[in-house]
């Protein structure tokens, strides 16, 4: 039988498109809107507000409450490099901050080193990193340049490595129009 004989098939076209297309729409239904496992973090906080306070470390009855420990994402250790220089600021116009805790009995880390990273109008992620440390009531703050968009999104990345407590490394992203991004950490010990 020659080619030109044989019988076309168009229905398994047709078939195989609906499959392909019923897989695209499963894929991005179920799929997270920020990709990765990544939150979004950003708000815009009013010019004249300070910024928040740390929350209780222990539950209404008097006992310490547990923190969940922070889970690293995919995507966190993105350009991750070890050892960033202590810096007080990386430009103007974005505060990242948060609140360091042990993930048990909840309370506040003080002098607990993290590292902050983003893309920023400044330049890259490589370009846009610092070390902190956190202060008596485990708190960091870092103020930027306004983040841009990094494969789509704009997103900031803040990670834990020291050793005490087992290494974190989150991406979170952020809104053009905000101002600022909280990301706390819940540290467990490495032990």
């Amino acid at each position: 039988m020659d080619r030109a004989d044989k019988p076309r098939r168009p229905w398994l076209l047709a078939v195989v498109l609906a499959l392909v297309t019923a897989g695209v729409v499963v894929a991005l239904a179920t799929s997270e809107e920020s990709g990765t496992g990544a939150v979004d973090v950003g708000d815009t906080l009013p010019e004249d507000a300070a910024d928040p306070q740390p929350g209780p470390d222990r539950r209404g009855d008097g006992r310490p409450r547990r923190c969940e420990p922070t889970e690293s994402n995919p995507g966190g250790t993105n350009n991750y490099i070890p050892d960033a220089p202590a810096l007080d600021s990386l430009g103007d116009g974005f505060v990242i901050t948060g609140t360091v805790r042990s993930a048990a009995g909840c309370r506040p880390l003080e002098g607990v080193r993290v590292q902050v990273w983003l893309a920023t109008e400044t330049g890259s992620e490589q370009d846009n990193r610092a070390s902190l440390r956190t202060d008596a009531s485990g708190q960091y703050r870092i103020e930027t340049a306004p983040t841009v968009p990094q494969f789509g999104e704009p997103n900031i990345h803040v990670g834990y490595d020291d050793g005490k407590y087992g290494e974190v490394f989150i991406r979170r992203v952020v809104d053009l129009d905000d101002t600022r991004a909280v990301v706390d950490l819940n540290l467990t010990d490495s032990g």
